[in-house]
């Protein structure tokens, strides 16, 4: 069973063994060349298509043989919310969700595609479902795409529900106030969790490139040069003019993602509030960027998640294929991959 994990930099693959007790398989990564999808939006399907079959071909250690995928859905081109709603038959739901839906989107509800889940209530006589909504021309360009390569796909979905699904323990019941943060190269993708349900998410158009193009142009660096200072300096401000450089553009980095959650978390009116953040993403692995984000949330854990939790007892991360470190680059592509094993 295969995650597919395309992005407007990127494309990352996993593919889990069929064990009773899955593992990781095989792993594809390879850059997706410049403007062949933007904002999510695939702007060349031919060269999108041949980028991710040269991808399938580099998969180690070895090569993958399944044809069986879930692919992504970005969060930037998705609606995902909590809904709650008088208990009412499975029509009904439909006709409510729609006209509930189309409260939020700003666009036709003939240019989506609607799904809902039932999900704990919290009320009596009150039905509470977990609505997700991807626009056509989004996931039809997908859809082709991947067929074009020759595989098969069960399911396109939403970035935030894969990443629950990987960074979460698989019975997330009592799972209260978790904040994941995903930070990518161009997108850094914000889920909250709280009573066994994604109760918000949002994303910024900023990431790891961001970093790397201002440390470039604050410190008069290459580009390369300064990608290489900022995975080897991180953000810890003492020691250097680059740590120092980096520790400040973090800081603003992190309070970007602070003032995107702080008015959802008090319209939730959640008592909870948020308890725990998961680090997850490439930027994850910045030295200094936990504590970065200790400033930012005093007396809130932090730490950065782990997307073979679901895969891995304690000790069998050394059978991965991946380290911890670099398996934060593939959290989304791994939560698609235990979602298409459920099938």
């Amino acid at each position: 069973m295969l995650g597919v994990d395309v992005s407007d930099r990127s494309i990352k693959i996993v593919e889990l063994s069929d064990d009773d007790n899955p593992m990781l398989r095989s792993v594809c990564w390879s850059p997706l060349s410049p403007n062949l999808m933007r904002r999510g939006v695939i702007q060349d399907p031919p060269a999108v298509a041949a980028e991710i079959q040269a991808a399938l071909s580099k998969c180690t250690p070895v090569p993958v043989r399944g044809k069986t995928a879930v692919a992504s859905i970005p969060e930037t081109q998705s609606f995902i919310r909590p809904l709650q709603l008088p208990e009412m038959s499975s029509r009904e739901t439909d006709e409510a969700v729609k006209w509930a839906v189309r409260q939020h989107i700003p666009f036709d509800l003939d240019r989506v595609y609607l799904d809902w889940q039932a999900i704990s209530g919290e009320q009596a006589q009150r039905r509470e479902v977990l609505v997700g909504a991807a626009r056509r021309d989004v996931v039809d360009p997908m859809l082709d795409v991947l067929d074009a390569v020759g595989l098969r796909v069960i399911a396109l979905e939403l970035e935030a529900q894969a990443m629950v699904r990987s960074l979460l323990p698989a019975d997330v019941a009592g799972v209260t106030g978790v904040l994941l943060v995903d930070i990518g190269a161009t997108t850094t993708t914000i889920v909250y969790f709280d009573a066994g349900a994604m109760r918000f998410t949002t994303s910024i158009q900023r990431g790891g490139d961001d970093l790397t193009m201002q440390l470039s142009k604050e410190l008069s660096l290459r580009p390369t040069v300064a990608a290489e200072q900022k995975a080897l300096v991180g953000a810890d401000s003492v020691g250097s003019p680059t740590a120092a450089a980096m520790a400040d553009l973090t800081r603003d980095l992190v309070q970007a993602i602070a003032t995107a959650v702080q008015d959802p978390i008090v319209r939730l009116g959640k008592a909870s509030g948020i308890r725990a953040i998961l680090l997850s993403g490439g930027t994850a692995n910045l030295p200094g960027i936990v504590s970065i984000f200790n400033e930012a949330f005093p007396s809130i854990p932090v730490q950065v998640g782990n997307p073979l939790i679901n895969l891995a007892s304690p000790g069998q991360e050394k059978d991965m294929p991946l380290s911890l470190a670099d398996a934060t680059h593939f959290t989304t592509a791994i939560g698609l991959a235990l979602r298409a094993r459920a099938y």
